[in-house]
């Protein structure tokens, strides 16, 4: 019995799609990206164990950008 390729989307620790369709697994790998939820991980398009793309975390969104940001604003009011 042949094993067809699994392709697999993951955002952080979630897996969004696994399965052996190539065009699902880029759609929902392309979409994921304007999702805000998604913003503060990665986000991987795997053929098997191969990384065929990568979407990183977005400048601004994780919780240290945010702390970052709230502590700048807290000197500016000083």
């Amino acid at each position: 019995m042949s094993k067809k390729f699994c392709y697999t989307v993951n955002a952080g620790y979630q897996t969004l799609y696994s399965g052996s369709d190539p065009q699902e697994a880029r759609r929902v790998f392309l979409e994921a990206a304007k999702v805000p939820a998604y913003f503060a991980c990665s986000i991987q398009l795997l053929k098997g164990d191969q990384l065929l793309g990568e979407f990183l975390e977005r400048i601004g969104h994780r919780q240290q950008d945010k702390e970052r940001l709230q502590s700048i604003e807290k000197e500016r009011e000083k």
